[in-house]
């Protein structure tokens, strides 16, 4: 039989990278006999052994920005100045587990009924990672680095499309010192997903990726009894009230929406304005997205480069053409920017119905509707009323107001008079069809640890 093959292929220039075929089983079974010797030693290395190869990793990456920049915009067209704001948001993190290590891994002792008790954290073993390509590098750091700093092994199975990014990843880790037994990256199909995870020595999976990815990532992992994150789709809203800074919401509209070309599943996805402030706002708000530059993404000043492929800007344009045929109207873009690149004008649609596809569904790519409200629980009911619940954005000078609408939106983060990012500090993961568990922080840190409760009676 045919082996599937991964291709790397750069979306600006449209030229192939290379092709990688897929490891075989015996491949893959060989790689999980190697980790599952390898974390056994790994689980007993000292903390302070590992904040130093988290440290020289993180260094390592600060070093080779470019290198790694000029990777991701080959594969999958992000702009290289964010590329590289990318690898930076990496070796940030690597820094704050290092710092933070020893605090998370810690025994906590606990009052009980028993003359002493303690919560230990432990590792479990191999935890398998299924990661997309519009963040190569951050969306699988996320998960690779508090994974290993916990005493676990890591099998990445990475997007099909960024397989240099894959092979970049294991490259740098190894080369800042860590052992080979510990993380691995494969490729491979979907079809040899079910029996990697239904293997004794992987104990867990982590995916972020689409909603039917992660509704079948989540039978195989239920059925075979394995623990579960699942990072989903998004669809966030973005509140602007009456007294909001008008012009700092638009910059954060601006980059929130149409940074990678749109293609984040946490994006300012539905601008909700105030019906006072609304045509004040939309003027500022389209003048600054008339003014971002499109085109080649290895030029620095570049903002909106290629979509991932032209299969991503035909979906996109299907979504638009749709939502205008409801009578929305497209105040900028609305169309492809160039005949023989994928890119796609930066858009702003307005009389947007609740039930358009630009509300109702997934959007992943440099288009925002912007709708008119002016009750407040009203606008809350709107907010969630979607499948979806990663993040939300509020802008309002009142305090007490925010932490009112704060409180009754159904997401997993809530920005106010800022725009939802993802931080090493703070844990991040949605609610609803937008995925459960977390990552980053100290909890999605213990998310694949063992803990273990420990009493003297």
């Amino acid at each position: 039989m045919e082996k599937t093959t991964y291709i790397s292929y750069d979306p600006y220039n449209q030229k192939e990278n290379g092709r990688f075929d897929c490891f075989d089983e015996s491949q893959i079974s060989d790689i999980i006999s190697l980790l599952n010797s390898g974390w056994q030693r790994w689980r007993l290395t000292s903390s302070v052994e590992k904040i130093e190869l988290l440290k020289l990793l993180g260094n390592l990456l600060i070093m080779e920005k470019k290198k790694h920049a000029e990777i991701i915009t080959s594969e999958m067209g992000k702009p290289v100045s964010q590329a590289m704001a990318e690898i930076e948001k990496c070796a940030a993190l690597c820094f704050y587990y290092g710092e933070h290590l020893e605090e998370f891994s810690s025994p906590e002792k606990r009052l009980s009924y028993a003359s002493e008790s303690y919560v230990r954290y432990e590792p479990q073993g191999i935890i398998l990672g299924i990661m997309p390509w519009n963040f190569p590098y951050w969306q699988a750091m996320r998960f690779i680095v508090p994974v290993i700093a916990g005493g676990n092994a890591v099998l990445l199975k990475h997007a099909s499309n960024v397989p240099v990014c894959a092979q970049n990843i294991e490259r740098i880790i190894r080369e800042a010192g860590f052992p080979e037994d510990i993380f691995r990256n494969i490729f491979a199909d979907y079809s040899q997903i079910e029996n990697i995870i239904a293997r004794p020595e992987v104990r867990g999976v982590s995916l972020t990726g689409s909603n039917s990815a992660g509704k079948r990532i989540a039978e195989i992992a239920g059925r075979n009894l394995k623990k579960s994150v699942l990072e989903l789709g998004g669809s966030d809203p973005f509140i602007i009230m009456s007294d909001a800074d008008l012009y700092a919401a638009a910059e954060a509209v601006v980059f929130s929406r149409y940074q990678n070309c749109g293609q984040s599943c946490i994006a300012a996805k539905r601008l909700f304005v105030h019906v006072s402030v609304f045509d004040s706002f939309l003027s500022v708000l389209a003048e600054k997205v008339r003014n971002l530059r499109c085109g080649d993404p290895n030029d620095p000043d570049t903002f909106i480069g290629p979509m991932v492929n032209e299969n991503a800007l035909k979906e996109l344009h299907r979504q638009v053409i749709k939502t205008l045929s409801t009578g929305a109207s497209a105040i900028t873009g609305g169309s492809r920017y160039s005949s023989d690149k994928p890119i796609y004008n930066p858009t702003i649609l307005t009389g947007v119905p609740d039930d358009s596809p630009l509300v109702c569904e997934e959007v992943f790519g440099p288009v925002i509707p912007v709708m008119k409200f002016s009750d407040t629980e009203d606008v809350i009911r709107r907010a969630n009323n979607s499948l979806y619940g990663l993040g939300a954005s509020i802008w309002t000078r009142d305090k007490s107001l925010a932490m009112k609408i704060a409180s009754k939106i159904d997401s997993g983060t809530i920005a106010i008079n800022g725009f939802v990012r993802s931080d090493p500090a703070l844990p991040f993961g949605g609610v609803k069809e937008s995925g459960y568990g977390r990552e980053l922080s100290v909890e999605g840190f213990r998310e694949f640890l063992n803990i273990k409760t420990v009493s003297f009676f």
